[in-house]
C-alpha cells in the first residue's frame, strides 16, 4: 500500500471518528446500500461527487444555535 493510499485511509477514518450522527446516519446508508458490491468502503467514498463529499463534511460539524 503506498504512503497516497495510507493517507487516504487515513482521512476517511478520521472523518468516520469525529462524524456527527447525521453524517455517520448518511455512511452507514452508503455502507449499507453497497455491501453486496466488490467495492470497499474506501472504494465507494473515493467514487463519490465533490459535491457529496463537501455535503458530508458540512455535516459533519454541530450546527451552531
Amino acid at each position: 500500500m503506498t504512503k497516497v493510499e495510507r493517507d487516504f485511509m487515513a482521512h476517511v477514518d478520521k472523518l468516520i471518528l469525529e462524524a456527527s450522527a447525521e453524517t455517520l446516519a448518511m455512511l452507514a446508508e452508503m455502507d449499507k446500500r453497497n455491501q453486496l458490491s466488490t467495492l470497499t468502503f474506501y472504494d465507494v467514498y473515493l467514487l463519490l461527487s465533490e459535491k457529496d463529499k463537501q455535503i458530508l463534511v458540512a455535516n459533519n460539524h454541530p450546527k451552531k444555535d
